[in-house]
């Protein structure tokens, strides 16, 4: 027990005496923040098909599933 004792006390150097080590406790300062930007170009459309398909077109030559 005692060579398990040394062990320890060689591993450690002074730090298992001085108790230097504090844990850091980290607050959340805010929340995050989404930011939506509207797409360049032309605006456009989707459709979802009932075989799985989304087909996304624009709004000046519209699609259908066909």
């Amino acid at each position: 027990m005692s060579n398990l004792l040394m062990l320890l006390i060689a591993a450690g150097g002074t730090s298992l005496c001085a108790c230097s080590f504090q844990p850091q406790v980290h607050e959340p300062t805010g929340y995050p923040t989404i930011v939506v930007h509207p797409p360049k170009g032309e605006p456009g459309d989707f459709i979802l098909c009932k075989d799985g398909r989304v087909l996304v077109f624009p709004l000046s030559h519209p699609q259908t599933c066909s």
